[in-house]
C-alpha cells in the first residue's frame, strides 16, 4: 500500500454504484491510470472536479495491491470554457479519446502530455479554428508514436514534392501510405492536395503548434485523411469522431 502524487488530465469518467466514479487518467510519467474516485457525485464533495473529463492537476493517489483510489488534486485547469461551445468540445473529446488508445499503463508519455495539454489550451482560449488545431494534434500524435507523416518527398517513391510543379493539384495525400504521394504515385487517392494544403502541411511538422500563427486552412477531405491515418496507425476506430461537425 501506498501513496503517489503525479501530474495527470482526465481522458474519461463513468459513474459507478451511487456516488462514485471510474476515471481513466493520463500521466507524463505513469502512462493510464485507472482510479476510483469516491463520493465525487456528493454535492459539496472536494473531489468533484477533479473528476470531470479535461481536468488536469496534480493527483494525490492511494494504491492497495491493483486498485488506485484518488485522495485529493490540486485543479491546475479545468478547460471549462470548451462546454460552451460544441465544436471545440467535440474537438477536445477526440483529442482526448486519441490519447486513450495511445497510452500504456506504467509507460512515459511527457511530449504527449504536453502536446495535448498546449492543444486544449488552444481550443478552450485561442481564435484559431478547432479542426486546425486538432489536425496539428493529429500530426503531432502520430509522429511521437513513431509514425511520422512524410510530407517532403513522396512516401512511396521518395521523389522529392514541389508544391509550384504541379498545377491547381500538385499532389495526393494517402492514409495508409501516412503521407504525402506525388501525382505518379498517387493516382486514385481520394485526397487531392494543392500547393497550398502541401505548404500546410510542412508548416505542421517544422513549427508544430505554433503552425497556427500561420495562414493557412485543413480541407475537410485532408482532415479525414489526417484522421484515417491516424486511427489505422493505432488499429481502432475513435467513436467521438463521430461528433465533428
Amino acid at each position: 500500500m501506498a501513496q503517489l502524487t503525479t501530474n495527470a488530465i482526465v481522458l474519461r469518467r463513468a459513474d459507478y454504484r451511487e456516488n462514485d466514479r471510474m476515471l481513466t487518467l493520463f500521466s507524463p510519467t505513469l502512462g493510464r491510470l485507472d482510479v476510483i474516485s469516491r463520493g465525487c457525485r456528493r454535492q459539496k464533495s472536494p473531489l468533484m472536479a477533479a473528476s470531470e473529463v479535461f481536468c488536469a492537476g496534480e493527483y494525490v493517489l492511494y494504491q492497495a495491491g491493483e486498485r488506485m483510489t484518488l485522495v485529493s488534486c490540486q485543479v491546475t485547469d479545468s478547460y471549462y470554457g470548451l462546454r460552451a461551445d460544441y465544436e471545440r468540445l467535440a474537438h477536445g473529446m477526440y483529442c482526448l479519446e486519441l490519447c486513450g488508445a495511445s497510452i500504456q499503463p506504467m509507460q512515459e508519455n511527457e511530449r504527449l502530455f504536453l502536446l495535448l495539454l498546449r492543444t486544449l489550451a488552444h481550443l478552450c482560449y485561442g481564435k484559431e479554428p478547432p479542426r486546425r488545431v486538432s489536425a496539428v494534434f493529429v500530426m503531432g500524435l502520430v509522429s511521437l508514436l513513431g509514425f511520422r507523416p512524410q510530407v517532403g518527398r513522396c512516401a512511396k517513391c521518395r521523389k522529392p514534392i514541389d508544391p509550384a510543379a504541379g498545377g491547381e493539384y500538385a499532389a495526393f495525400f494517402s492514409p495508409e501510405q501516412g503521407g504525402v504521394l506525388c501525382n505518379e504515385c498517387g493516382e486514385g487517392e481520394k485526397c487531392r492536395l494543392t500547393p497550398q494544403d502541401i505548404w500546410y502541411l510542412q508548416g505542421i511538422m517544422r513549427k508544430g503548434l505554433d503552425s497556427l500563427e500561420d495562414d493557412g486552412e485543413c480541407p475537410d477531405a485532408l482532415f479525414d485523411a489526417l484522421r484515417q491515418m491516424a486511427e489505422d496507425r493505432l488499429e481502432t476506430t475513435i467513436r467521438s469522431g463521430r461528433m465533428l461537425p
